[in-house]
């Protein structure tokens, strides 16, 4: 079975409604966390999937709304008698970010029941291979964030792909990265009026967002990190890409907790 859970789909300002954007992939009981916000150990329990079963975690950047929920993700796994190791994936500036959260509250250093954390450092190469094991391969790419970003690329055994970007303004590496997949998700923080202050933080608005998704031409393009809070709504941004800027494809908004089955 392969699953694709949005335990959030906000921006950096939550809602009553949205947490800020994380995934959560499920493959053949093997589960991979992308970025770790909110409080994640709920998350998983309210979507169903057993906390054992988290093997993996990249981290796509270490600004606050993609890295924070991770210390006491970690306390929880502690408290609940995890054995298992836990391997951990990020970016050189974000893995020291992990490391200070790790070892502030001494998550790596307990006298009882201490579990293997494992870091993994990735450069930040083109297309990067990062994970590859029978349950799926993930690979990643740099993208154009205000600090060092990467997308992400998970191939499932029957070779289809979701492709994430997180946090990134239009670059053709993206494109070039992402052409093709069968699910596509992707930051549309900003409506098209907020086009300085998209420049400024370097994220997509619905004209970036429409321009890559038309050329990447995925079987289904999802938008998250937009959060509600903000000066448009998600109806004014579905307006925006599909009527004013004409994008043709399979488009929806999730909803926190919301899951999809790759089928």
């Amino acid at each position: 079975m392969q699953r694709i859970f949005f335990l959030g789909t906000g921006a950096a300002l939550p809602s009553i409604t949205q947490d800020n954007s994380s995934l959560l992939v499920e493959s053949n009981d093997v589960l991979l966390m992308v970025d770790c916000s909110g409080a994640p150990y709920r998350k998983l329990l309210r979507i169903g999937v057993d906390p054992v079963k988290l093997k993996h975690i990249l981290i796509t950047h270490h600004h606050i709304d993609h890295i924070g929920g991770l210390p006491s993700l970690v306390e929880c796994l502690w408290i609940k008698g995890r054995t298992e190791p836990l391997h951990i994936y990020a970016l050189p500036a974000a893995m020291r970010v992990v490391e200070i959260l790790l070892d502030l509250w001494d998550l790596r250093n307990r006298p009882i029941k201490e579990f293997p954390i494992v870091l993994h450092t990735i450069e930040g190469s083109q297309d990067e291979p990062v994970i590859e094991s029978p349950e799926f391969t993930l690979r990643a790419t740099p993208t154009l964030h205000a600090v060092p970003s990467v997308a992400s690329k998970i191939i499932f055994p029957d070779g289809r792909t979701l492709v994430y970007s997180s946090d990134t303004a239009l670059t053709p590496a993206f494109i070039d990265f992402a052409r093709g997949a069968d699910f596509l998700m992707m930051e549309c923080t900003y409506c098209d009026e907020e086009q300085e202050l998209a420049g400024i933080t370097y994220h997509l608005t619905s004209k970036t967002f429409s321009e890559i998704a038309s050329q990447v031409q995925a079987h289904h393009t999802l938008l998250i990190h937009h959060s509600e809070q903000m000066s448009c709504s998600h109806e004014d941004l579905t307006r925006e890409i599909v009527e004013k800027h004409g994008f043709k494809g399979k488009f929806s908004i999730p909803k926190d907790l919301d899951f999809i089955e790759i089928e």
